[in-house]
């Protein structure tokens, strides 16, 4: 009887975890499968997965089970896998139950199971991964594979995603209470929302043809708006009154702004500050204060929202974190006389705060919004700030809204970064056999970045020689470059839109329904000075264009003139708004739908007979 019951309770339990799929076997539509209906040209696609997860008191166990097919060579990185836990930590490990690889020799299945000694375990600090790659793998395998991860109560979690790397054709998930604690359940993703939303103590959730989170473009992180399941604790016992069971954002801001008091108790930091010499503007005492900090303190590579005691941890070991380094530039700014508030963020990398449901695991760094000349704002974070160059932090503290946490201000704070600019300045000069463009580039801001090729707006093609890159005040950079190409046989000289690469960026799907969020803001400006021998002549009919849109904010012109009895053209681009919202994507699309009907028309040099 009880080995009976034991092979009851097991079978239940496999039939519990397959649900509708069983280990190993297929059917003929899987099997036959070499294209994704709703995504043709993916190179593998996951058939189905399955979650059991459990929520403990110490934290959450997810029995995973996954099937993948793989549709081409490109597909063959997602036949390896691996996990990252710590092993030091109770409750945090990874333990793989099985694996193996199928493939379809004659219709019939040869299976390749994993072998153990194929498991690589490897070490880095207290960190350990587990990873392996599955045998035998060709276009056209299936490769299966059981999981259970248990992970440590941090009391959030996102422990399924519905949306892969790859298309998906079903993801299901279970849910197993086992906490006394409350919780919330926070679904993201237009498909997850549109089925479950408002379904309250759901524990079973289901999407189908679910496609690749390729498909999001043009966002800061596609984790923001992949389907995908968090949860939070609203009450965490031990952990009540904490930031983990706070559940509004006033409440988040009065807990971080109690601990922040706290951390300034005994410092002193009108001595640090009369130590720091003044300049003429503010923004040059800014700089000062920054390069003081970052000359005397060091960053321990970590971001955080928490400060401990500052006089006897940052101030007397000369390191620590983000939080440490902004409680103390605001309060040398205070002696200063210069207007600061802290506020929190969470980083593009982290993604964006959820507005609607406070999250603790979305609070990540303090930084200050600094008021320097002429009212003008500046987001600082005084442990990563190049003091050389405050205006421009880097792009992935930019993630749309902060938490201010000023008591009287607005509880969030839209932010954005300064404009870029872009001006390159080309002559053309046409001769016989050769013809040459004289190029200078100059630029500031996130143009300046290693990311960035400027070459991306040279109206002609050919050889580059003579480049050279220098600095100039206030952060602009000019580069020259000459460009050398042979005329084409007919003296014929197609001059196309110089900003059409830069289109292509902005361009967004026709049914997009979620926000649009563009890397930095910019005004991009290119004129081309051609300088025509007399047989040469310039066709440019209704060249001059002009468009605009939410009130100037997007702008486009292009136009011709004569200069000196030579043509001059002009292209330029402004785009100083950068998150539109789904009821402002009809505008954004009239916009760029308007500038690709232009840029398909082009201007023409060509010899007069």
């Amino acid at each position: 009887m009880k080995l009976f019951l034991q092979l009851l309770l097991l079978f239940i339990g496999n039939v519990t975890f397959c649900q509708n799929m069983e280990w190993g076997k297929f059917s003929q539509k899987e099997i036959e499968m070499t294209d994704v209906s709703f995504e043709s040209g993916a190179e593998a696609v996951k058939l189905g997965e399955i979650g059991h997860l459990k929520i403990t008191e110490s934290g959450y166990e997810l029995l995973e089970y996954d099937r993948t097919k793989i549709l081409s060579v490109d597909g063959f990185d997602h036949a390896q896998k691996k996990w990252s836990y710590h092993p030091g930590v109770l409750n945090d490990k990874v333990v793989i139950q099985d694996a193996h690889t199928v493939n379809f020799v004659n219709g019939t299945a040869i299976i390749t199971p994993l072998d153990k000694k194929d498991i690589i375990i490897s070490r880095n600090g207290d960190e350990e991964e587990i990873a392996f790659a599955f045998p035998n793998v060709r276009i056209g395998s299936i490769i299966e594979y059981k999981v259970k991860i248990l992970r440590t109560s941090n009391l959030y979690a996102s422990p399924w995603r519905f949306q892969n790397s790859i298309p998906t054709i079903s993801s299901q998930l279970f849910l197993n209470l086992a906490t006394t604690a409350d919780y919330k359940t926070i679904l993201k993703g237009k498909q997850l929302n549109r089925k479950y939303g408002g379904k309250k103590n759901n524990k079973r959730w289901e999407l189908l043809n679910i496609p690749s989170d390729n498909v999001i473009k043009n966002v800061y992180n596609p984790d923001d708006y992949r389907e995908k399941l968090m949860y939070q604790y609203t009450s965490a016992r031990l952990y009540y009154g904490s930031y983990y069971s706070e559940n509004t954002w006033n409440g988040f801001r009065k807990l971080i702004n109690n601990d922040i008091q706290k951390s300034k108790k005994g410092a002193d930091f009108k001595e640090i500050a009369n130590s720091i010499r003044n300049g003429s503007t503010k923004l040059e005492t800014l700089r000062n204060t920054v390069r003081y900090l970052r000359d005397h303190y060091q960053w321990n590579r970590h971001t955080a929202v928490q400060s401990f005691n500052l006089a006897s941890e940052f101030l007397k070991k000369k390191t620590g974190n983000t939080a440490d380094f902004n409680i103390v530039l605001e309060e040398i700014l205070k002696v200063k006389n210069i207007q600061s508030e802290i506020a929190v963020n969470s980083l593009r990398s982290n993604g964006r705060i959820i507005v609607a449901y406070p999250t603790f695991s979305k609070l990540q760094t303090l930084v200050n919004i600094v008021e320097i000349d002429n009212g003008e704002k500046l987001m600082i974070d005084a442990a990563t700030s190049q003091p050389d160059n405050l205006r421009f932090l880097s792009l992935n503290h930019y993630n749309y809204i902060v938490l201010g946490l000023e008591e009287t201000g607005d509880v969030f704070t839209v932010v954005s970064p300064p404009l870029s600019e872009f001006i390159s300045q080309q002559n053309l000069t046409i001769e016989d056999e050769n013809s040459q463009v004289q190029v200078t580039n100059r630029s500031t801001g996130y143009f300046n970045s290693g990311d960035f090729k400027p070459q991306i707006f040279n109206v002609f093609r050919g050889i580059q020689t003579n480049e050279n890159t220098k600095k100039e005040p206030d952060e602009w950079q000019v580069n020259n470059q000459t460009i050398s190409f042979e005329n084409p046989a007919n003296s014929f000289f197609v001059i196309e839109n110089p900003l059409t690469k830069t289109l292509a960026t902005i361009l967004v799907e026709k049914d997009r329904d979620y926000p649009i969020e563009i890397d930095f803001p910019f005004l991009t400006t290119v004129i081309l000075n051609t300088k025509l021998p007399e047989n040469y002549h310039l066709e440019s009919t209704n060249f001059n264009r002009k468009i605009s849109a939410f009130n100037g904010a997007l702008q486009y012109l292009q136009q011709v003139e004569l200069k000196d009895g030579e043509p001059l053209l002009t292209w330029s681009l402004l785009i100083n708004k950068t998150v539109f919202e789904t009821g402002e994507i009809q505008e954004y699309q009239n916009f760029t739908s308007q500038l690709s009907a232009v840029f398909s028309e082009v201007a023409v040099a060509k010899k007069v007979k």
